[in-house]
């Protein structure tokens, strides 16, 4: 697919521009990109795809995100990955240290793969440098946020999972975690890990409902909408693929379906020894209180997969 002239004068400003060079993240002058079929949601058709939009890579902790990341990367193999820090500061309200963590870790982040510490100035350049087809990815990252500052026409792609299932496995994780760090390094640790490693799984659910202000309906934080009522019209005009963990393969199969290309959902990453397998009736009740709105979010989703 030739590049129009005004294309190829584009590209050579892009080129000399000041913020560009060789390790940036990008692609090569003149790639074309890649078409696919669209997807519908709520039965509203919109025949949209990636040679139309960037794609956004919306990976929800704990459901199933480092392997919708490998999937994404190798459905997307032929276009550029724009890689992009945690955007949600859940933590920072708790302490001065958190605060300082959160800022710590993006700001070596933006330097390694953007050479600047403002994430608005990386979005400035994804904006410049981003062509349809190509996906940002990397930390957690939030819809609206990128949304926000990427100058692009956007579609997110993400996999939600039932919260309470979902908040048992952060709890096992964080856990895990905490408890493999030198006792030195754990005084630097997020503030999941240090609850989880303090407390029973009735106590760290306490922690959250008493906390649900800053922690609760995180799935709907990161895909930018929480009213029930809302949904239809938000996913027919910003998402591209939604699925559900609970049935990844079906996920995978129409990702394969819409690029054409055989795809399978990486094997799905699994804490050794959980401290809790299963979850109580009242531990579930206290869940649902915490995330009212991921669970009609999810519930959503699933019925439409």
């Amino acid at each position: 697919m030739p590049l129009s002239a005004g294309s190829q004068t584009e590209s050579a400003q892009l080129a000399k521009a000041p913020f560009l060079w060789g390790d940036f993240p990008g692609r090569s002058a003149g790639f074309p990109g890649i078409r696919v079929a669209g997807c519908d949601y709520a039965e509203i058709r919109h025949p949209y795809g990636p040679a139309d939009c960037v794609l956004v890579s919306v990976r929800v902790p704990k459901s199933g995100s480092s392997s919708l990341s490998h999937l994404l990367r190798a459905a997307f193999s032929d276009g550029a990955v724009f890689p992009v820090p945690n955007t949600l500061n859940l933590d920072g309200r708790s302490s001065i240290l958190q605060q300082f963590r959160f800022i710590r870790s993006r700001t070596q982040n933006l330097l390694k793969h953007y050479r600047t510490p403002r994430l608005s100035r990386a979005f400035e350049i994804i904006s410049h440098r981003a062509a349809p087809g190509d996906l940002i990815d990397g930390g957690h990252i939030d819809f609206a946020s990128v949304k926000a500052g990427v100058t692009r026409d956007l579609k997110m792609i993400t996999i939600v999972r039932d919260p309470a299932e979902r908040c048992r496995s952060v709890y096992n994780y964080a856990r895990m975690a905490y408890h493999a760090k030198p006792r030195l390094a754990r005084l630097d640790a997020g503030v999941m890990p240090k609850t989880a490693a303090r407390y029973s799984f009735d106590g760290f659910v306490d922690f959250l409902l008493d906390r649900r202000v800053q922690y609760g309906d995180i799935a709907c934080r990161y895909i930018g909408c929480a009213n029930p009522e809302d949904f239809r019209e938000y996913f027919s005009r910003n998402v591209f693929l939604a699925g559900v963990l609970e049935e990844k393969d079906v996920f995978a199969k129409r990702l394969s379906d819409m690029l054409g290309k055989a795809l399978r959902f990486p094997h799905e990453n699994q804490t050794q020894k959980p401290a809790i397998a299963t979850i109580s009736r009242s531990q579930r009740a206290r869940i649902e209180q915490i995330y009212p709105g991921d669970f009609a979010l999810h519930e959503w989703v699933r019925s439409r997969t």
